[in-house]
């Protein structure tokens, strides 16, 4: 997680520009030097966020990622935090997945 996180924050051509400006647009495209302004819980939140973004681009989700907002990633991200899951990551992936994939509303 941390290598794919500098990666983005170091705007590395590794990362698909896509990404970037879905990252731009949800404006989650902190330089290096605020991000090291932020409080230790913000940070991981940043990181963790950044990272399931970069997944769900890696895996296609394309139509989640269109469509996900800033508010939501971080309610979801503090809703997920309540509970003592293992797998955080994991968990907080499947969150986003389902509430952009459900159909019931």
């Amino acid at each position: 997680m941390n290598n794919i996180f500098n990666l983005i924050i170091s705007k590395s051509d590794k990362i698909p520009q896509n990404l970037y400006e879905i990252v731009d647009k949800l404006e989650f495209n902190y330089t290096e030097e605020i991000f090291n302004t932020l409080k230790d819980d913000k940070k991981e939140m940043l990181k963790v966020i950044l990272y399931t973004l970069y997944e769900l681009e890696i895996e296609n989700f394309q139509n989640i990622l269109a469509r996900v907002k800033r508010e939501d990633l971080i309610n979801l991200y503090n809703l997920c935090k309540s509970y003592d899951i293992d797998n955080f990551l994991s968990y907080y992936k499947k969150t986003i997945i389902n509430k952009y994939t459900d159909n019931s509303t």
